[in-house]
């Protein structure tokens, strides 16, 4: 009764928090199919909380019945902590980014398959569309879903697009569904190679569904904004309309996207500059900001570029990952090197959690999201089936998020459905200065209004100068993904981006070379390695494990060593170094310096080895993920080409 009387107010609260346009999405029955036009700062986060607590409380669907997809794991981690705050029978409905739930799809439909690690995200997505067509999802003990909630829509293209497209088609009949989104802040096209079908993606999903509903389908704009508290940054606001608006002739609508993005620029222009990062004033208002700050980028080259130049000031700060990434927490290493059995209850659980001092939310709610992955009966935790979810990296998206920082460093696109107390935009180009066929003016007019309209108080431009040193190694002879630092000559390779798969997981550091005793280096790695120290990579001698990639590097933090690089880093290493086709690579850096720690994970590989090497069976241990751009140092302390500076 205590819990109905409180969701009863709660509901009655609707009537009072709300806008008119609020409740009419919130209202709708449980198998209303209902489209939501959503501005920046519109309110979908909270529309979306009541909307899940009148389908459960009011039109009495169970939590299993609807499936709540998001394009973001902070998106997801955002409305999840809201449901906590604000709803009481909606706290057990669960929320998935795409590529999660289409991974828990596949689990779920064969949990004992291990073919999955070595697939694409893409990959996995077509394999949840197959398994959705093959009816799959009528097998579980839910059912199909009664009701989709469905986030950031307009970020739907290719794969993912065709996949929700599918989940909808298939269950047409009986199942309703709230999709939220809004074309203004569709900055993802670029996922789409061809530029042609980069254009038609923009609208495709929302042209869909209004094709394919158009007998029932209700449509609701949410066009107040709760976000922007003053008038700086309510100033881009507007625009969004405009961007919702292009013209559906390519020519035209790029006219009109270069025309809102130089006033875009131009508003943006009249915003007050944060100045110069070598001002002692500068530096100490991002330290002791108060609130929450981000700078926001154009693209990771400035990320990393500003991040180097912030560490070198001391200015604490974290860059933004990118929302596929999924480092598992260092204490779920420590969770099951403890379990002492093959199952573990909840009370053993929480003794665990508190022995680690894991600085976490409450444990009931960890031990919700462990058990997604690992139930077992009797309201116990499957051990073993948790390590398979470290292992092929399907842990639930609210357990793997970024951690909460003071000071971000993003791009725009990792920025997307975030929300910060002041923003930095880093100034853009004006589209007509860049020229070349690759600039995409409705793209970059998006990416700018998102920008824009990230901030709650404050909005200020920071300019850096042009980055020409830094540049995407996509166009080697050889490509590869990842930024690199050049110098005077076009040839020249003075540094390179490290990522999120560069760090050898396969066995424990300190099996290989550079050798030490494994159970010392986890001890050193739990006690002594921090998020953000600095860590070295030095060649460990010239003799390359084949032709196409380097010499292994071990990575050293404060002399000691703390793992090695993997067998992809060698190999985008040598790819990189590769100046043409008939180039013969045989020099490589001696060292590799500028790196820090982003996180400390977990990571599952060899039970045997692990044994091996004093660790326990469990096969589990955690090793450092790395971040930054690394600089070369060669064989005598001047760069290859000409300094990067």
């Amino acid at each position: 009764m205590a819990g109905r009387r409180a969701m009863m107010t709660i509901v009655k609260s609707h009537d009072l928090s709300l806008t008119q346009g609020q409740r009419n999405v919130v209202k709708q029955p449980w198998d209303a199919r209902t489209l939501v036009t959503a501005g920046a700062g519109a309110g979908k986060t909270t529309t979306l909380t009541y909307r899940l607590e009148h389908l459960t409380g009011v039109e009495e669907l169970e939590a299993g019945e609807i499936l709540v997809l998001s394009f973001s794991r902070a998106a997801v981690r955002e409305l999840r902590d809201r449901v906590d705050r604000l709803a009481v029978s909606a706290r057990r409905v669960r929320a998935q980014t795409f590529d999660g739930w289409a991974l828990a799809l596949l689990k779920q439909m064969d949990r004992e398959r291990d073919d999955l690690a070595g697939t694409s995200f893409d990959d996995r997505i077509a394999m949840a569309i197959d398994a959705i067509d093959a009816g799959v999802l009528e097998s579980f003990e839910h059912g199909p879903p009664a009701h989709v909630i469905i986030d950031e829509v307009q970020d739907l293209v290719g794969v993912r697009r065709e996949m929700v497209e599918a989940l909808l088609d298939r269950f047409s009949d009986n199942c309703g569904f709230t999709v939220v989104g809004d074309t203004a802040q569709s900055i993802y096209g670029f996922q789409v190679a061809d530029p042609a079908e980069r254009a038609g993606e923009t609208n495709r999903f929302f042209d869909w569904i209004r094709a394919s509903y158009v007998a029932d389908l209700v449509e609701v704009s949410l066009d107040d904004n709760f976000r922007a508290r003053t008038s700086e940054t309510r100033a881009a606001i507007p625009y969004g309309a405009q961007l919702q608006n292009l013209p559906t002739d390519q020519a035209a609508a790029d006219a009109e996207a270069s025309r809102i993005h130089a006033e875009l620029c131009s508003v943006l222009g009249a915003a007050p500059n944060f100045g110069e990062l070598s001002d002692q004033f500068v530096q100490d208002s991002l330290r002791m900001s108060g609130g929450t700050t981000a700078i926001l980028c154009r693209d990771n080259g400035q990320v990393l570029w500003l991040s180097d130049k912030l560490h070198n000031y001391g200015v604490p700060h974290r860059i933004q990952r990118s929302p596929r990434s999924r480092p598992v927490p260092p204490w779920v290493a420590d969770l099951l090197q403890s379990a002492g059995g093959a199952t573990m209850t909840e009370e053993r659980f929480t003794e665990v959690l508190c022995q680690l001092r894991v600085v976490t939310d409450e444990p009931s709610r960890v031990w919700q999201s462990l058990r997604r992955v690992a139930a077992s009966p009797r309201n116990q935790l499957d051990v073993e089936a948790l390590r398979r979810a470290v292992a092929e990296g399907w842990l639930p998206d609210e357990l793997t998020a970024n951690p909460v920082h003071p000071l971000v460093l993003s791009t725009v696109h990792r920025a997307k459905g975030l929300e910060f107390d002041r923003v930095l935009v880093v100034e853009p180009e004006p589209i007509v200065s860049r020229g070349g066929g690759d600039v995409d003016p409705p793209a970059e007019a998006r990416l700018l209004y998102v920008a824009m309209t990230r901030p709650r108080d404050d909005l200020y431009r920071i300019k850096i100068p042009k980055l020409w040193q830094i540049r995407k190694a996509n166009r080697n002879p050889f490509p590869v993904d990842r930024w690199f630092l050049g110098g005077r000559e076009r040839w020249a390779r003075n540094g390179i981006e490290v990522s999120e798969f560069d760090v050898c997981g396969e066995v424990p550091a300190g099996v290989r070379e550079p050798f030490a005793d494994p159970v010392v280096t986890q001890q050193y790695l739990r006690e002594s390695v921090s998020v953000n120290d600095e860590v070295e990579l030095r060649r460990l001698h010239d003799l390359p494990e084949t032709t196409t990639e380097t010499p292994p590097y071990g990575i050293f933090h404060a002399g000691i060593v703390v793992g090695e690089m993997s067998a992809r880093f060698r190999g985008d290493l040598w790819r990189l170094l590769k100046l043409n086709r008939g180039y013969d690579v045989q020099r490589w850096p001696r060292c590799i310096t500028g790196l820090r720690v982003d996180a400390m994970e977990t990571v599952a590989g060899s039970r045997a080895v692990a044994e091996r090497s004093g660790l326990g069976e469990t096969g589990i241990w955690i090793a450092p993920r790395l971040v930054g751009l690394g600089k070369f140092e060669w064989n005598d302390t001047t760069a290859e080409g000409g300094t990067g500076e």
